[in-house]
């Protein structure tokens, strides 16, 4: 089983006067919900916080962050967590030895990562023998490095991972020199090239599918809690649509939860990732299948795996046949 280390508990359940909150006559259930860095891929979740959203519905959802997916997947085994919001290579992975995962939703299906180099580094084939820096080696930053390296025809074998921590922290070690290279998504992709850092690859113009961030929990909680599953979905899918339409409130949470008054990297960050994200949020099976491809490099139980196998969208779909995201359209 994956080792569950320290995670931290956020502030994130005192909804910021700034933003007011949706009322609710539901009665409350209450849910964990977990999610892994801090570098924006997580605001709908804390819009939905930030705004009372879960509430409105019905949920009273308590963020937890995790230092990574497999952290957060060992805790959603364990109950811990009801909820997990990141991407969901340590949970497919999990699910196979055992665990009981699924994928209900993914809202970031493209890569919005880019491959960042220290000063010095021309060239892609200049990171053979260097030190490349990820959140966790099993997990987002490694599959988004390892497709990196496929496309540049380099054997994963000839450089060496090392954790580095979230973005800022990964932006750090590189300025300082702790690292050769790192992957880094929107205003920290600006920064470093305004150090002048080069940018190997955006891994957006490759145009794949790719489940960056999925939404997950059990099996046994979905058949179980129907209804809480149902409105955790609704909140967050209502924190979406206004995520991608409301660039001043998408901001404004992105400032509480990032800390930063930076208004240029708030900017950037929104940029990045308003025109990426997915609503309805449905998973595109094939961006889930390059995960399960990569685990099958590794693990004999993941060849031949399916997507599809590891994801069920019934109640996405029950809300999207009773007109719920086309009522959300309309405000």
């Amino acid at each position: 089983m994956i080792q569950l280390t320290t995670r931290f508990l956020l502030p994130g359940l005192l909804i910021a006067v700034a933003f007011g909150s949706a009322t609710s006559t539901h009665a409350q259930e209450r849910a964990r919900a977990g999610y892994s860095g801090i570098s924006g891929y997580q605001v709908p979740l804390w819009l939905g916080v930030d705004l009372g959203l879960f509430k409105k519905y019905g949920l009273n959802l308590e963020p937890i962050l995790f230092r990574g997916g497999a952290e957060s997947a060992n805790a959603l085994t364990g109950g811990e967590i009801q909820f997990d919001v990141v991407a969901p290579q340590p949970h497919i992975a999990a699910d196979l030895s055992g665990a009981d995962i699924i994928i209900i939703g993914t809202y970031f299906n493209k890569h919005t990562y880019s491959v960042v180099a220290r000063p010095g580094i021309r060239a892609p084939q200049e990171l053979r023998g260097k030190k490349i820096g990820v959140l966790s080696v099993v997990g987002l930053n490694q599959i988004v490095v390892a497709t990196a390296l496929r496309h540049w025809g380099i054997d994963e074998k000839s450089i060496t991972l090392v954790r580095s921590g979230g973005s800022r922290d990964r932006f750090t070690a590189l300025q300082n020199g702790l690292i050769d290279a790192t992957v880094l998504t929107g205003a920290f992709v600006d920064r470093a090239k305004a150090a002048g850092m080069p940018v190997l690859l955006d891994l957006g113009d490759l145009e794949d599918s790719f489940a960056t961030v999925s939404l997950m929990t059990s099996r046994t909680f979905q058949n179980s809690k129907r209804s809480v599953v149902r409105a955790f979905l609704q909140g967050i899918s209502e924190a979406i649509h206004i995520f991608k339409n409301d660039p001043v409130l998408g901001q404004k949470s992105l400032s509480k939860w990032m800390r930063t008054q930076d208004k240029a990297l708030l900017e950037s960050a929104y940029r990045s990732y308003a025109p990426r994200i997915s609503f309805p949020p449905y998973t595109e099976l094939s961006g889930v299948q390059v995960a399960v491809d990569d685990l099958a490099n590794s693990r004999a139980d993941a060849k031949g795996k399916k997507a599809q196998e590891f994801v069920n969208e019934d109640i996405l779909r029950e809300l999207d046949r009773q007109g719920f995201f086309k009522s959300l359209q309309k405000k």
